[in-house]
Order: C-alpha cells, then structure tokens, then sequence
C-alpha cells in the first residue's frame, strides 16, 4: 500500500502536476529505484530476445528503436480511436442541442487537441513500462513529452480563442471588436511565454533568469509589440464608445476610403470598398482620425439627399396674372397660388399699389413660385420620409448663378434605389424648371450627401 501511495505521488507530481507547468522547471523521471514499479515479463523478455538477436553495443540501441516505435504505433492508435469516439459524441451532441456555441468549438477542433492531451498523457504513462531498462533513454523521452504538452496545450488554448472569437462574430456587437484583439493579444503574448517555456525546457534554465535577460531589451519589445498594443487598447475604446464594428458602413476621409468594414483584428483594420478593393489601415487608425459610420443612418433605413441646382440670375421674373392663371392649372400650385394672390392683394390695396408697378406691390416670382413647387412635390412623392426634414433652400449667389440646394431623406438605404429616386426627382425638376422660365446653370453635388 505505501509502495501505491508512493507511486500515485511521483505521478501526481511529474505527470499532471501544476508546480512543473506553472514553476517552468524540467521534468525529472524516474529514479532506478523507482523503475522497479515498472517491471513486467513482457518487457524483460523482449529486452533479453533482443539483446541476443545483436551485439551487446547494438542491442540497446536496436531495443531503444523498438519500443519508441511501438509507442508511436500504440500513441496513433490510440489518437484515432480517441478521436472517434470524442468526435461521434460531440457531433451527436450538437446535433441534439443545436447549440451555436457548442457548433463552434467543434468547428475549431477544441476536441482535437484534448483528444491529443488525452493521448499524451496516456502515452506517457505508458512509456515507463516499455523504456524502464533504459533510464537516460526515458529522461529524454519525459522531455520530449513535456514539450509535446506544452505545444498541444498551446493548440487547445489558441483554439478555444478562436472558437470564442467565431462565436463573437456570430453576435456581430461592438463587443466583438474589443473579443477578438483581446483574443489576438493573448495568442501574441501566448507564444511568447510558450517559446520561453520551450527554452527554458530545452536549456535547464529557470524563467526568471530569462526574464532578467529580456528585462534590458524591454524598450526593443515595445517597439515590436507596438502596434499591437496601440490595436489592442482601440479595441477596448471601440468597444466601449460603440463607433465601429465588422459589417458596418464608414468612411475615413484621410486614406479616401468608403466601405464595409470586413474584418477588425490586433493590427490592422479591413475595409471592402464599392469597388470591390479592400483597403487596410491601422487599427488605431480607427480612433485616430476622422470616421464616418453610416450603420445608424441604414438602422433607421432614411438615407440623405444632398443636392443644388444652379439656376441663372438673368432668368429670374415677376410673374404676371396671365402666368398665374396658366399655373393654377397645376394641382400643386393652387392652392398656394391662391392664398398668396390673397394676402398680396390686400397689401396692394392698402398701398393703393398700381398694377405694373413690380417695386411698389409683392408679386410672385418665377424662382420663389419653383422652389415652393419642389418642397410640395418632395412632400407628395411616396418615396421620400415625411418624418424627416425635407427643406428646398436657397444658397449664397455665386458668379455662377443661384444654387436652389434640395435636402430629404428617401425611405429606403439600398444603393439602387436610392439612386434611382435621386434620379428621378431632379430628372423631373430640372425638366420643370423649364416650364417656370427658368435657366439651369449646373447641379452641384454637395459633400456628405449621404
């Protein structure tokens, strides 16, 4: 029974022990005395079988070649057996709960390398059986099986991450962006400490020496870890402050990009521009400089027009009875011409105004009349929100002529169909512009349209 207690002790301290992962020291195997344990008939009879089959400076050697591969052949059967049974079960599993998370750790193959942890801890729990005539042979493998540990549970973590990550992604929120380069900082830092723990492995050399040494190249590490970081701390303020996410809509006027953002990581930030290029900026970058996001502008499903038609001074005139008659006949404008024709006529007769008098008395005017025109026919058209502003206006004189800007927002964000209301609209207005005697100079797309 202490013989059993005993060896349950050295496992616990050199098998699955946390002291020998966290403290980064290297495993110690078993002593001659404690090989003992390990004894079996059928390993001593191999062992003398081929000890007799060469010479005695060939046969440990063949031995040794014997029973490494022998494990490797148990070890792979052991993996794939493992993995079959893991791989049904989970399959079945997700199949049953149609859970997303679950979906996603099976599709990062988090299983797959706790299948490969199961196996070598197995393995090496089984080696001291095989290789116990040879303790020196078993040192070096007991290495080999702590740097095996040390990779694959590297895997697992880093795809435990992933899967984490897939799953963000599925959820789309601003709290994506702050997972994943948090995610991407910690595979970073990962291999890091795991090529510290390899050296530290492979050299017989405690970690802190280690860290003393790379503590006078600190100012070099920042350097190299510099953009990481600044993307790391982006992530957390986009996080919090909720500008920018994967799927949206912005624009970084400084690097004339306009897009939808594809992919947000430690370093670099991706946009798919309408041409079907994809730009890369710095994740930083996001913070940084000026960036326009169009995501709440597609939520509220109203995109902007933003739009002026340069009319002619020179075109501009008083409109006559005779032309208020003829626009009476618009449907539009009756009614409005009429209540205006009202209050003009009681202010002329209170100014005994004479009727050719254009200065003397208020009259209509041909611009005046159109831009009223435009703002009611924006208000009719089934196309434009009537929850938002809708304002015909005019802009300052230029050389050029009077821009009359139009400002309204259509009830759909769709490219096309934004585009072929736009179209629509000052297709018919520069058309009816004409029919007020007025002359078009150009149209003027203004900036932020959108």
């Amino acid at each position: 029974m202490q013989k059993f207690i005993e060896l349950l002790r050295v496992f616990a301290a050199d098998f699955i022990s946390v002291q020998n992962v966290v403290n980064l020291r290297a495993m110690s195997w078993y002593t001659r005395q404690e090989l003992r344990q390990f004894r079996n008939p059928w390993t001593e009879n191999t062992h003398k079988y081929i000890l007799n089959l060469f010479e005695a400076n060939w046969g440990g050697v063949a031995y040794t070649v014997l029973g490494i591969s022998a494990l490797l052949v148990v070890g792979i059967f052991l993996d794939m057996l493992l993995k079959r049974v893991m791989l049904f079960v989970a399959t079945r599993f997700v199949a049953i709960t149609k859970l997303t998370w679950a979906k996603h750790i099976l599709q990062s193959r988090v299983f797959n390398s706790f299948v490969h942890l199961t196996t070598l801890l197995l393995m090496r729990a089984l080696t001291p059986f095989v290789m116990y005539p040879y303790p020196k042979v078993l040192d070096y493998l007991g290495k080999g099986f702590e740097l095996l540990f040390i990779l694959i549970m590297a895997q697992f973590i880093f795809r435990l991450i992933d899967a984490i990550l897939y799953i963000s992604d599925y959820e789309n929120s601003y709290k994506t962006v702050a997972l994943r380069t948090f995610g991407q900082l910690m595979k970073v830092v990962g291999v890091f400490f795991v090529v510290l723990i390899i050296i530290s492995v492979i050299f017989n050399v405690k970690p802190l020496n280690i860290f003393t040494t790379l503590g006078a190249v600190t100012a070099i590490l920042l350097l190299i870890f510099r953009d990481a970081i600044l993307g790391f701390v982006t992530g957390l303020q986009i996080a919090s402050s909720r500008t920018v996410k994967v799927g949206d809509w912005i624009s970084v006027p400084k690097h004339n990009i306009e897009g939808l953002v594809k992919e947000i990581n430690l370093i670099s930030a991706k946009v798919q521009n309408f041409d079907k290029t994809v730009s890369s900026i710095p994740t930083f970058e996001l913070i940084n400089t000026e960036v326009k996001n169009f995501e709440p502008m597609r939520n509220t499903n109203t995109r902007r027009i933003k739009r002026a038609i340069m009319f002619n001074v020179s075109s501009f005139r008083f409109l006559g009875a005779e032309d208020l008659e003829q626009y009476k006949e618009v449907r539009l404008l009756s009614g409005y011409i009429n209540e205006k024709q009202e209050q003009y006529d009681q202010y002329n007769a209170m100014w005994d105004a004479k009727p050719n008098a254009n200065l003397n008395s208020k009259k209509l005017t041909n611009i005046g009349l159109f831009r009223k025109y435009t703002e009611l026919y924006l208000h009719e058209h089934e196309k434009i929100s009537k929850n938002d502003v809708i304002m015909v206006r005019q802009m300052e004189v230029t050389p050029q002529g009077m821009p009359l800007e139009i400002w309204c927002f259509t009830t759909t964000t769709m490219m096309l169909e934004y585009e072929a209301i736009k179209a629509d609209i000052f297709d018919h207005l520069l058309t009816a512009s004409k029919e007020f005697g007025l002359e078009v100079s150009t149209v003027i797309n203004l900036k932020n349209e959108q």
